[in-house]
């Protein structure tokens, strides 16, 4: 518990250190499509969903280097490290809302459970206040492993 409150502290006051350009990155992902049984996997084995937790710097040519720790939940637990990098869009892509515009990304990121998993990314960033954003994104998991290849995982995020 006591690692989780500092985890939790160091977020929060790095966020308050360099406001605009370090942020705290939550996210949670749920696979819209995986291997079935018939591919050798037994559903216990493959990802049901992940859940994100870290920090975000973004740099001002509209690109992003993330990292922190990832958990499998399900049948399994697991949890690594994760890094990457997205590329915004330098102007919000629309705006369907009048103080809710919303910018288009592409990314990558690598997490190293068991076996490495690499995986492209593209999303949207809805500026919902103006210290907080929240990221809806699909992800294709791509491993040399069973377990983790070949998933569509969709989730959402909360940078603040």
């Amino acid at each position: 518990m006591k690692s989780l409150l500092l985890a939790a502290l160091v977020l929060v006051s790095a966020h308050a250190s360099a406001e605009g350009q370090i942020a705290s990155l939550f996210s949670f992902e749920s696979a819209a499509s995986r291997p079935d049984a018939d591919s050798g996997n037994t559903p216990s084995s493959n990802v049901t969903s992940i859940v994100n937790a870290g920090m975000e710097f973004t740099t001002p040519q509209n690109i992003a280097v993330h990292g922190g720790a990832s958990f499998i939940i399900g049948e399994e637990f697991e949890s690594a490290i994760n890094v990457g990098v997205r590329f915004y869009s330098s102007a919000p892509a629309f705006q369907i809302l009048p103080n809710a515009p919303i910018w288009s990304f592409i990314g990558g990121s690598v997490s190293f459970f068991d076996e490495t998993v690499y995986y492209p990314e593209a999303g949207f960033r809805i500026g919902i206040s103006n210290v907080s954003r929240l990221d809806v994104f699909v992800k294709l998991l791509t491993s040399d492993s069973d377990t983790y290849n070949n998933h569509v995982m969709v989730g959402a995020g909360l940078t603040f």
